[in-house]
């Protein structure tokens, strides 16, 4: 059987009233009772929601600026690090978009002003401080940040000679970005006048004090750079007037030591007076001590061009004088000579000469076509040498004289070979038994035709055959030693 539902309405005793819960609510939470139940419950949420709620919260917050000392710096593509004061501590990250741009390195220990913007993350749990600017705490800070950016532009290589550019030698035009109504200015105008009045001077009225200054100039220079060949710029100065170091910290700034260190076109910085030096003078390809001594490095001086023309005037001159006397004495020498005094004996001496060549040709020629000659009648002999009839009538008449000698030598050769067989027959017969058997010798085999060497070898009634000079005996052995009766067969023929 299925159980009904729970309904707090027809609950007995009033224990589960709504009217009643609320009343008795309402005067525990005026008792103070914290463990009155609350009217409204709010629902639970997760753990992503409370976090985002919490984001929300550390974001609204908005842009801060923090004071405190640096802790567990970690010096990454991204900057982590801890601020803190004696009571509480504050994770930060600085990301490498914002630290690239930073003039201040933060280290453990160091006292700085974070600028930057609160938020949660959620997946963490950690509570930091996005940066967006570090400054240095303490007296001095300008000097501090401008010693920091000046570290960190030397380690980069802004302050390198090696790549700074040579001021051009005469320059057409001249971009001068400064204050249209500083004094500045005018100082560069009029001594442009003075030392060279035919150089175009084309001025970029910027603003050189305060916040907009340093983003407005840095604008001007990659805008003239970018227009150089176009106008006809050989080279820019930047210039203003003295001042405080506040005044002058627009030029302090890295945005224009990175619109300055960009260019291409040689720049001369000529920023306060000759005992201030900012950045850009730095990073400037030369620095000046004042907007007059920009000029002057710049505009070549009109009257010590005119003393140098009136010199190279000069020294042509001298070389052009010295180089009609060297002609002169050339054509007064020729003068002497016996080509123009005596035209005719030059003529004769050439002819001469030129006989004696043509004789010298004429043999010439007579001997070649004799060396030819002989030559030819070489080649003649030879070629007759070499042709078919020739070679076969020669080659003929070698064969002949070839068979001649191999017919004598092959007769010479049987001749002394039936020597050699006719000796060396007489020599076999002397040697041979033959002719000892004539002599009345014979000899006996046994019937298996070995040799009997002695009586002893004989055994009775055994046949043998003694043969002689004129034929054959078979006889049989009576007994060893004795005398055996001969039988006697007729020899066969030969």
């Amino acid at each position: 059987m299925k159980r009904v539902p729970f309904d707090p309405s027809r609950a007995r005793g009033g224990l589960f009233d709504p009217a009643k819960d609320a009343a008795q609510a309402a005067k525990a939470a005026a008792l103070g009772d914290p463990a009155a139940p609350s009217a409204a419950v709010p629902p639970p949420i997760t753990v992503s929601e409370a976090s985002n709620i919490i984001r929300r919260a550390v974001e609204s917050a908005g842009r801060q600026r923090i004071v405190g000392e640096v802790s567990n710096f970690t010096h990454r593509e991204h900057w982590y690090f801890t601020v803190k004061d004696d009571k509480s501590q504050l994770e930060c990250v600085m990301w490498a978009s914002a630290n690239g741009r930073s003039t201040v390195t933060p280290s453990n220990g160091m006292q700085v002003i974070l600028t930057g913007d609160p938020t949660h993350w959620g997946p963490r749990g950690r509570t930091q401080l996005v940066v967006t600017r570090i400054e240095r705490v303490g007296e001095g800070s300008l000097q501090q940040r401008y010693e920091e950016l000046c570290r960190t532009l030397r380690e980069q290589g802004y302050f390198d000679d090696a790549r700074k550019c040579p001021l051009p030698d005469y320059p057409r035009a001249i971009a001068v970005i400064t204050s249209g109504t500083g004094a500045a200015l005018q100082d560069v105008l009029r001594t442009a006048r003075l030392r060279a009045p035919f150089v175009r001077i084309l001025v970029v009225d910027v603003p050189v004090q305060g916040d907009a200054a340093a983003p407005a100039v840095a604008r001007a220079i990659d805008a003239v750079d970018r227009r150089a060949d176009e106008l006809g710029i050989d080279a820019i100065i930047v210039t203003r007037g003295g001042g405080s170091l506040e005044d002058l910290w627009a030029f302090n700034e890295r945005i224009v030591a990175d619109a300055v260190f960009r260019a291409t076109t040689p720049i001369v910085a000529a920023i306060g007076h000759e005992s201030d030096t900012t950045i850009i003078e730095l990073v400037a390809d030369k620095r000046a001590s004042t907007p007059t001594a920009a000029v002057m490095a710049l505009l070549p001086d009109s009257e010590g061009m005119t003393q140098q023309t009136d010199h190279l005037q000069d020294r042509l001159q001298f070389l052009i004088r010295r180089r009609i006397h060297e002609l002169r004495r050339t054509v007064e020498a020729h003068a002497r000579h016996t080509m123009f005094r005596s035209p005719t004996a030059v003529i004769d001496v050439y002819r001469a000469a030129l006989l004696r060549s043509v004789a010298r040709l004429a043999l010439a020629a007579r001997a070649r076509v004799n060396d030819t000659r002989h030559r030819l009648a070489d080649a003649r002999t030879r070629f007759e040498r070499h042709r078919p009839a020739a070679r076969h009538a020669a080659a003929r008449e070698r064969l002949l004289g070839l068979d001649a000698r191999l017919h004598g030598a092959a007769r010479r050769s049987i001749y002394d070979l039936r020597g050699q067989l006719a000796g060396a027959d007489r020599q076999l017969r002397l040697l041979g038994p033959g002719e000892t058997l004539a002599r009345g010798w014979s000899l006996t085999f046994a019937a298996d035709g070995t040799l009997i060497r002695s009586a002893a070898d004989a055994r009775p009634g055994q046949e043998i055959e003694s043969r002689l000079a004129d034929g054959t005996v078979r006889s049989r052995v009576i007994s060893p030693g004795a005398s055996a009766e001969p039988t006697l067969f007729e020899p066969p023929a030969g």
